[in-house]
């Protein structure tokens, strides 16, 4: 089984990774960490480098003991994020997706961000979403 983490460094994200790794454990499951990063502007192999390190840092860290199989996937693209966790989910056969929601106002509560709700709409398997 393999699960996808969208992982952005907010503490949404640092949650859901938490649930990913009791699902995993539960599972025997792989998990893929997947930060996504909007390719608006050039980027020199020194921040691509940079933004690699750190993210490898922090779900390290977050992983410290734990016997999970787990590897960190840094996404450059021109789509939204939530494009790109939807089509990370379809080529490398991901079989559950767990994402952050940020807590929002009681209106905002009606409408996920749009990087969730376009996962929720249009991803190929079962979407677990945790704020």
């Amino acid at each position: 089984m393999n699960i996808l983490v969208g992982y952005d460094g907010s503490t949404a994200a640092r949650g859901a990774l938490e649930l990913a790794k009791k699902r995993a454990k539960v599972w025997g499951a792989k998990i893929e960490v997947v930060k996504c990063m909007a390719r608006n502007r050039e980027l020199n192999y020194e921040d691509v480098q940079m933004v690699e390190h750190k993210l490898e840092r922090e779900v390290h860290d977050q992983f410290n003991s734990d016997d999970i199989s787990y590897e960190t996937h840094l996404v450059i693209s021109g789509q939204q994020s939530g494009e790109d966790l939807v089509e990370f989910a379809e080529l490398n056969k991901i079989d559950e997706i767990v994402i952050g929601v940020r807590r929002r106002s009681k209106a905002g509560k009606l409408l996920f961000g749009s990087t969730a709700q376009h996962v929720i709409l249009n991803a190929p398997c079962p979407v677990v979403s945790i704020n």
